[in-house]
């Protein structure tokens, strides 16, 4: 599996989605979070979470294109580049709408969603990026570069 994702990775480069990935640093947005502090939090029994991490990633696509939680869950699974960007791999388990929903729940009242939300869009703000907002995951995604930064655009 691991040569397949490898491959999928090669054959996607150039993809819009996964160029906004690289370049964001994460590690800048993850310290809103106070790591330790949200590992511990979903480690409360049941089964292992869901990496926090692919999860805000989930977060972050389904604001982007506009999607519920089930066509968000429906997305994960057919779209390899939002499983690339999120950092899930193709034959493991994907969350659910309502795991999608309840990690959202958390994390705004928490108060730390909209801080990384913000963080985000400052980071990529500050590399000329802007993603403007697509209808569906179903939409292709176009670079625009009009001028001295990079826009994501919804393509005609």
């Amino acid at each position: 599996m691991q040569l397949f994702m490898a491959n999928a990775k090669a054959s996607l480069a150039g993809d819009p989605l996964l160029a906004v990935a690289d370049a964001i640093k994460w590690e800048e947005v993850e310290r809103h979070m106070q790591a330790d502090y949200w590992q511990a939090m979903f480690r409360k029994g049941g089964r292992t979470p869901y990496d926090y991490r692919s999860m805000l990633r989930a977060l972050l696509l389904a604001r982007w294109f506009g999607l519920s939680y089930p066509k968000m869950e429906r997305a994960l699974r057919v779209r390899l580049d939002f499983m690339l960007f999120c950092g899930f791999v193709i034959g493991n388990k994907m969350p659910d709408a309502s795991t999608l929903n309840r990690f959202n729940s958390k994390m705004e009242k928490s108060g730390v969603l909209s801080a990384m939300f913000d963080e985000v869009e400052l980071q990529l703000g500050n590399q000329g990026i802007k993603v403007l907002p697509a209808r569906g995951a179903l939409f292709e995604v176009g670079i625009n570069r009009a001028g001295p930064g990079l826009a994501i655009c919804k393509a005609p």
